[in-house]
């Protein structure tokens, strides 16, 4: 099973629940709640996504795959910044170093890489058929919930302003289905790889996303490669998932003062890596 989490105190996470009853035929599991919201479903072939509400902030939704029988966790929600410009994202689960939004620190949640793949895939294309001109970006790894199974998040952004459109929302829940339905159906293999160097919105490693064979789990920017250590990083690329990442993308320039660190680190564990 997979499971679409959405909290009722976040604005576009609300706005996009609704774009997925409204559009994708979810019916109510009967006599089924969770913390007091009803249970959707949604059956994908073989395959059944369920859509659980929750009163709490989606990064601190610690420990729900010990309360939701799912393979799979997605959370959809919104995406905030500083700067407010307009953006879709994706990204991974978990925090290179200290914990500020959930989760541990230093610790890795399994990360879909393939599944991640395919969510910018869709919201890039979406992006393009309806003119939307804001960022389309996997994010780096940057914050919680803690869980022990396979997560991503799905987004819109970055200011209350977008969390409320529906048009936004209905391109996210799109996105969401879409990239889901791509993964369920998947007949070809794709290399998973984790990442490293560059700024938070990861724009190095967009081609090897859209382009290329590759699909990028965790993603540790510039500068959170301070925290990074030989256990992180291996930690990173097990818990790619289904498939152990073999291999590292490096943003070359975007390593900055941590280069050096960062190429001992690889060659001491004996890390194929490449240019991204």
């Amino acid at each position: 099973m997979i499971a679409i989490i959405i909290s009722s105190s976040d604005p576009a996470g609300t706005t996009i629940r609704q774009q997925l009853l409204k559009n994708y035929g979810f019916e109510a599991v009967k006599d089924e709640s969770f913390e007091g919201f009803p249970v959707f479903r949604l059956q994908f072939e073989d395959k059944e996504a369920r859509l659980f509400t929750t009163a709490r902030e989606a990064v601190h939704c610690e420990g729900f795959d010990k309360r939701i029988p799912a393979d799979l966790f997605v959370f959809a929600t919104k995406h905030f910044s500083k700067a407010g410009v307009p953006a879709l994202t994706t990204h991974s689960v978990g925090n290179w170093g200290r914990a500020q939004l959930g989760g541990r620190d230093s610790t890795l949640c399994p990360s879909p890489a393939v599944l991640l793949k395919f969510f910018l895939q869709n919201l890039a294309a979406v992006a393009r058929s309806e003119g939307y001109d804001g960022e389309v970006v996997q994010e780096a790894t940057h914050h919680g919930p803690f869980i022990e199974k396979p997560a991503a998040f799905i987004e819109v952004g970055s200011s209350k302003q977008e969390w409320k459109d529906e048009r936004l929302a209905s391109m996210v829940a799109d996105s969401l289905i879409g990239g889901l339905g791509d993964y369920i159906a998947l007949s070809e293999t794709h290399e998973p790889v984790v990442a490293l160097g560059g700024l938070h919105y990861a724009e190095s490693f967009k081609k090897l996303m859209l382009e290329s064979n590759y699909a990028v789990g965790h993603i540790c920017p510039k500068h959170s490669l301070g925290s990074l250590t030989a256990e992180l990083l291996m930690q990173a690329m097990s818990s790619c998932w289904p498939e152990t990442a073999k291999a590292v993308a490096l943003d070359w320039k975007g390593l900055g003062s941590e280069k050096q660190r960062a190429m001992e680190l690889l060659e001491s564990s004996g890390i194929k890596h490449f240019r991204a």
